[in-house]
Formats: C-alpha cells, sequence, structure tokens
C-alpha cells in the first residue's frame, strides 16, 4: 500500500468517476484502475461499485474513506510540522471530530476564521470519541467536536450547534413515514447502532434516559450510517440518527419528540483541555468559536 493508491482512491470518492479521478490525479485510468484494484486486495474487499453510469462507495468503502482521508491529511499535517518548526510564523490548527458530527457545518462554522488567518493551517481528523480523546490528551489534536453526552469534565467546552433526532422505522413498523413520533411511543423493533466508538449508542442512551426511557439494541451492528437506513428499509431493525446523516431523499423518517412533544436532539460541543498553556492564536480561534461560529450555523442551518 502507499499513498498514491490512497489519493486515487480518495479522488474516485470524491468526483465519483475513475475517468475524472484520473484526470485530477494526472494519471492514465488503467493506472488509476489498477492501482486501486490492488489497494482493494490488500483491505480485503470492494471499495467501489462501479455501473455504465455511476461510480459508488461500497458500505466498506464508506467505512474505509474517513480513515483513507485521515492518513493522508496525516502526510500533509507532517509536512506542515517540519515546516512550522522551521518557520514559527507557519501555524498549525488540528480539529478532531466524532462520525456524527455534521462536516458541512463544521466546515461553514470556520470558514471566516480560515478566510481572515490564511497563515494558518487546519487539519481535520474524524475518530471515534475514544481515540479522539487519547488525541486530545498527548496534544495530537487542539480540539475535539463531540455529542455533548460523551464529553469530559476535565474538558472545557463550548456550544457548537444541534441536531434534531429521526426514527428510521423498519419495514415491518405500523409508524407512518414523516410523522412525528415521541419516543416514549416506539415500536418494540429494536434498534440498529454501528459497531465503532462514533458516540451513536452513549448519545441515544443519555436521550432515553433523561426521558425515564428504554429502548432494545438489535444484536447485529451496522458498519455505517448509511447501512443502518438499508437495513431498516429491509425491515431488519429500526434506526435512530441525527437529521445530518440521514439521506435527504428518505421519505419514511419519522422526527423524534419527547414526552412533552418537544424536538429529542443531539448537542454538539467544541472541547478542549483546561488549564493547557495555548498560543495566541489558538486561544483567538477559541475565542471565535464561542463568539461568532455559533451564529454563523444557525443562520446557514437553523437550530435544529
Amino acid at each position: 500500500m502507499n499513498l498514491k493508491q490512497l489519493q486515487f482512491a480518495l479522488a474516485v470518492a470524491e468526483s465519483g468517476s475513475f475517468s475524472r479521478a484520473a484526470e485530477l490525479c494526472h494519471a492514465s485510468q488503467p493506472t488509476l484502475s489498477n492501482a486501486i484494484a490492488l489497494l482493494e486486495t490488500e483491505l480485503g474487499g470492494r471499495l467501489f461499485s462501479r455501473t455504465t453510469r455511476s461510480v459508488t462507495l461500497t458500505p466498506f468503502g464508506d467505512y474505509l474513506l474517513p480513515r483513507i482521508r485521515d492518513t493522508l491529511n496525516s502526510r500533509d499535517e507532517l509536512v506542515a510540522a517540519a515546516k512550522a518548526y522551521h518557520d514559527p510564523k507557519h501555524r498549525i490548527l488540528r480539529l478532531g471530530f466524532s462520525p456524527l458530527v455534521d462536516m458541512r457545518r463544521l466546515d461553514q462554522a470556520i470558514a471566516p476564521f480560515r478566510q481572515a488567518h490564511p497563515e494558518i493551517n487546519i487539519f481535520f481528523k474524524e475518530c471515534f470519541i475514544d481515540e479522539l480523546s487519547n488525541r486530545l490528551l498527548s496534544e495530537q489534536i487542539d480540539l475535539r467536536i463531540i455529542p455533548a453526552a460523551v464529553s469530559q469534565p476535565s474538558e472545557e467546552r463550548c456550544a457548537f450547534y444541534t441536531d434534531s433526532l429521526y426514527y428510521l422505522p423498519a419495514q415491518t413498523d405500523d409508524s407512518p413515514g414523516g410523522t412525528p413520533i415521541r419516543l416514549t411511543d416506539l415500536p418494540a423493533t429494536p434498534i440498529i447502532l454501528t459497531g465503532g466508538g462514533c458516540g451513536l449508542g452513549d448519545v441515544l442512551s443519555a436521550v432515553f434516559t433523561s426521558e425515564n426511557a428504554t429502548f432494545e439494541a438489535y444484536p447485529g451492528q451496522a458498519i455505517s450510517y448509511s447501512v443502518i437506513e438499508d437495513w431498516a428499509s429491509l425491515g431488519v431493525g429500526a434506526g435512530i440518527l441525527p437529521g445530518a446523516k440521514v439521506s435527504p431523499g428518505n421519505r419514511h423518517r419519522c422526527p423524534l419528540r419527547t414526552r412533552q412533544g418537544e424536538p429529542a436532539c443531539i448537542d454538539y460541543v467544541w472541547a478542549w483541555h483546561a488549564n493547557r498553556n495555548r498560543p495566541a492564536y489558538l486561544q483567538e480561534f477559541l475565542d471565535y468559536i464561542a463568539t461568532l461560529a455559533p451564529e454563523i450555523v444557525k443562520g446557514q442551518f437553523g437550530t435544529g
């Protein structure tokens, strides 16, 4: 495995086309196709599903894409760190986030800061909750963006955004698609969760506990949020996901409500370690996210 293979795979995933990816990577299509085939063999599964009209990620590819992107970002971060060592004016800001986080909101929130500070290289790392915690402790990231329910008492934090939860009924459920449903009125259908440490299970447990309610977890585990949707549509089980992780065309999703009929939501926060010396530009970013970023997100996406 080499970085070029990973670059090819990322280009195909982002462009949705082998020919376009080859063009963007300045490579011939046979070279790109062969490199991806070798990568798939080494990883033990197909990354892409190809037809005459489209190229889409397989569930396996969807699962590995964040890790491919993170590996390539780590290479860029290494180069930037070396540059920062030789040139103190060169600055690095490293943001880690859970897969549950809406990347569109994150990108929109920091866009004005990035434009105002072109000298700061911003790197993203999508990781599971435990890994984010370890990276923060070892100073491999500067902040992490996570559901508030999984933040630690030792961390400082400020609010980021709130996302509404949706119930994805199993095909065998009687729940009419699109109709709001209280979490206390959900069918007894088991809820499908992911197998990783993204925080989905912990967040749902916190939401249900706050309402003095419980849910039964499906004994199997999905590899991604899209698989949860697929399994729900097949009647394997039901799902509960934040709005940003539900396909826009899903007509069966039901807004989830509390006992009082209010939207059931996930609150997301920025979190960082307290009492740690930090450079002035990082403090400036912390001041920025505490004041301007929430208003930008609210204006772009609303409150839920």
